[in-house]
């Protein structure tokens, strides 16, 4: 017989349900694996999405946060700028205080230099006057032998009116002259 040997028949066969088997069980595997990275892939993808809404959270809180932190900058700047102006209003005023006591100081300085100039000049002038009227009260005498009479001279005798305002204090350097 020249035929299919039985044998070999449930040998192949045998071998064919061994490979079923094991296919099978590689199958089996291989689904419970995809079924095991199914639930991996939605716990991940779950978790991705909790992280997704907590970053549009802090996104939101982030944003809040800057326009508050704008917010107080914009407050500490007008506050910082309203203190300067302050200052600086406040060192003016120091400065016209410190400018008009200096003035004042300057001016009683002035006031009293002038004073002492115009007591001096007064004294120079009276000692001046006295001198003159002494010159002209000495009269050279006569030839004649009469009583002297008074020479005319334009330097002293043009004086008296100068001479009246200086012993009176109302010439042009005195006290109550502006």
């Amino acid at each position: 017989m020249r035929g299919i040997d039985a044998a070999e028949v449930y040998e192949y066969l045998d071998l064919l349900a061994g490979q079923v088997q094991a296919t099978e069980s590689e199958l089996r595997e291989s689904r419970a694996e995809n079924d095991r990275l199914r639930t991996e892939l939605q716990r991940v993808q779950a978790a991705l999405d909790e992280y997704e809404q907590v970053g549009d959270r802090v996104n939101e809180q982030v944003v809040q946060l800057f326009s508050q932190a704008q917010l107080v900058a914009e407050e500490m700047v007008e506050d910082v700028s309203r203190d300067a102006r302050d200052r600086i209003g406040q060192a003016r005023a120091h400065e016209r205080k410190v400018v008009e006591e200096a003035m004042d100081t300057a001016g009683q300085q002035v006031r009293s230099y002038a004073q002492t100039a115009q007591a001096q000049m007064k004294s120079i002038m009276d000692s001046f006057a006295t001198e003159v009227d002494r010159l002209g009260s000495t009269h050279p005498a006569t030839e004649s032998g009469s009583a002297a009479t008074h020479q005319i001279d334009p330097l002293f005798d043009d004086l008296s009116d100068w001479q009246v305002r200086a012993r009176n204090g109302s010439g042009p350097e005195s006290p109550g002259s502006d």
